[in-house]
């Protein structure tokens, strides 16, 4: 048996990867924040539409669905990446 080593992670996929969970991260702050917020009872008294509850209501609306396409295209990146190495590889155990 041969130990095949993967090969390393491009920028482009360790960007991806630090973005994805950034977002993912963040977005989950921004959910505990409402949930311990409104059990609180801080929420009625700042008024749901002032203040930086807007801002924390928003941001996982728009960053969970972004960070769903990054990681999709996380996975295609990293398929292609693998799929070349592949080819490489049986195009040199040929030979």
């Amino acid at each position: 048996m041969t130990s095949q080593t993967p090969p390393p992670a491009s920028r482009l996929q360790r960007v991806l990867s630090y973005i994805v969970a950034a977002l993912v991260v963040v977005s989950l702050v921004c959910i505990a924040a409402i949930l311990v917020g409104s059990a609180l009872g801080g929420m009625p008294q700042q008024g749901s539409g002032q203040g930086l509850w807007p801002a924390v209501f928003l941001f996982p609306l728009i960053a969970l669905p972004i960070a769903f396409v990054l990681l999709i295209t996380l996975i295609i990146v990293t398929g292609r990446q693998r799929s070349r190495a592949a080819k490489a590889a049986s195009g040199k155990n040929r030979r």
